[in-house]
């Protein structure tokens, strides 16, 4: 037995290798999308007939962040410091693009005059870090990228900030009712999860309709926030999840017997989530763990450097794009982890510690959509 509880209970697990390869996932997934100027298309969607590189990714993240954002509520026990912690872990990483890309992206790439760059009103709208993570307003900058094939937009993974912040609130709210302390409760927390993603709330009038299931996020064939609720329910019963590669393997095998059925699309989702489960926590991939977490600012930068890569040369094709990008995409990741989204968790931590609970030995310390 491998229960899934083993890799929640100690370091050893590669929750950090998972999140790396879903980040490298959207920025080649995305490459597609600014790039390609010989018409190539993701090669997974083509195979497949649905979701892409850059789906599959934000899958993993929401997958792995309701497993270790449940965890991580289900072991603080404490609101203020649950809130705390989500804040320093999306926040930081945000704020830090928002002034990269107002004024270093901005000026170097408007087609403005400075003097009206920094004028307009739209230009700063962009440190509005609330209105980005909360209410899915994406970045803009005027003269900026308006003659990319993906124009205009700065920062297209923004959008799944907001989703991510609603179901922390379903994690929140659920753990307030003291729902995530057991197997059973968790059963009746996600049930409340799966009606939270049907219904919408219309504001300011505040009415209440159901979810138009007709519409997808672009380039999706499924939604992010099934997966965050699957993961809380994975948590949940963390004790039963037996995770093996033989089982990993079956369940690859089914789908491909049955991939041209009607059932393909949710056989794929069963085995991709196994699989994802057993690369987080299989030994025999420990060796490839990274020693730090860039995920967070893979997933934010990628999208900026490849838009700076697509202006300056448009007709190169995606994988030369991606492989020019990928340097500096390194680095801009690499920065904001050392020097803004690590100290700033660092000194939440530190601020919250009780005497005698290191609240830096906790699990959930790194997601992409955040964990």
């Amino acid at each position: 037995m491998n229960p899934l509880s083993h890799a929640l209970s100690r370091k050893g697990n590669n929750f950090d290798l998972v999140r790396l390869l879903a980040a490298v996932a959207v920025v080649y997934g995305h490459s597609y999308l600014l790039q390609a100027p010989d018409g190539t298309t993701d090669w997974v969607r083509n195979a497949l007939g649905f979701d892409g590189f850059g789906a599959f990714g934000v899958y993993a993240f929401f997958l792995m962040s309701g497993i270790l954002v449940t965890a991580s509520f289900d072991r603080q026990r404490s609101v203020p410091r649950f809130a705390a912690l989500r804040i320093a872990r999306i926040w930081p990483a945000v704020a830090g693009g928002s002034l990269v890309s107002v004024f270093i992206l901005g000026p170097l790439f408007t087609t403005l005059p400075l003097r009206d760059y920094f004028a307009s009103g739209i230009t700063w709208a962009n440190l509005d870090n609330f209105a980005t993570i909360v209410l899915k307003t994406g970045w803009v900058l005027p003269g900026v990228f308006e003659h990319n094939r993906f124009g205009n937009d700065i920062c297209a993974p923004l959008w799944t900030l907001p989703l991510e912040v609603r179901c922390y609130l379903i994690v929140l709210v659920t753990g307030m009712l003291g729902l995530l302390s057991s197997s059973r409760g968790v059963l009746i927390a996600v049930a409340l999860g799966c009606a939270a993603f049907v219904l919408r709330i219309h504001v300011p009038h505040m009415q209440v309709g159901l979810r138009d299931f007709s519409e997808m996020p672009g380039g999706y064939s499924f939604w992010p926030e099934p997966f965050f609720i699957l993961g809380m329910l994975l948590y949940g019963w963390r004790e039963h999840v037996d995770i093996n590669g033989l089982t990993a393997l079956a369940l690859a095998m089914v789908f491909l017997v049955f991939r041209d059925t009607a059932g393909a699309q949710p056989l794929f989702y069963l085995a991709f989530v196994y699989g994802v489960l057993w690369v987080g926590t299989t030994p025999m991939l420990r060796r490839f763990v990274p020693r730090h977490d860039y995920s967070y600012g893979i997933y934010l930068y990628g999208f900026m450097v490849q838009q700076c890569v697509a202006s300056l040369a448009p007709e190169l094709g995606h994988n030369t794009a991606t492989l020019i990008a990928a340097p500096f995409i390194l680095l801009c990741a690499a920065l904001s982890w050392h020097f803004v989204e690590r100290p700033v968790l660092a000194l939440c931590r530190r601020r919250l510690a009780r005497p005698g609970t290191p609240l830096a030995a906790g699990i959930a310390t790194g997601g992409p959509t955040p964990n």
